[in-house]
């Protein structure tokens, strides 16, 4: 009954948590780290299994060269330093990011980077 009432606690707990990373992507399902521990020399998780939401499912395809945009954008260079370390024009740059705010949805550097931080495309 200890162990039972242990687990009632902990899943009280952590039913509108925030997941710490998504363990895996399985076929309609993602399943959520929302607690992860050791404890008698043994590692712990606690996943939490859920629907994919229909945006999600529809995976975002940036090109080989968005992505290293993308990354560059992340680390917080502006375009003409990405230009410089890409060999290209800061103006190819920036319509690389324009074509990257499309797909994406958004209107922003940071949005963009945040969509794809969400997406774990980063």
């Amino acid at each position: 009954m200890m162990l039972q009432e242990l687990l009632q606690r902990v899943a009280h707990q952590v039913k509108a948590s925030v997941p710490q990373k998504i363990l895996r992507h399985a076929e309609g399902n993602v399943e959520e780290v929302v607690l992860e521990f050791d404890s008698d020399g043994m590692h712990y998780y606690l996943v939490r299994s859920r629907p994919q939401s229909q945006e999600s499912k529809e995976s975002i395809s940036l090109s080989p060269r968005e992505q290293a945009i993308a990354r560059l954008v992340a680390q917080g260079l502006p375009n003409k330093c990405i230009g410089k370390q890409l060999g290209i024009s800061h103006w190819t740059v920036a319509t690389y990011l324009r074509r990257m705010f499309h797909k994406l949805g958004v209107n922003s550097k940071a949005a963009a980077i945040a969509k794809l931080s969400q997406e774990h495309l980063l």
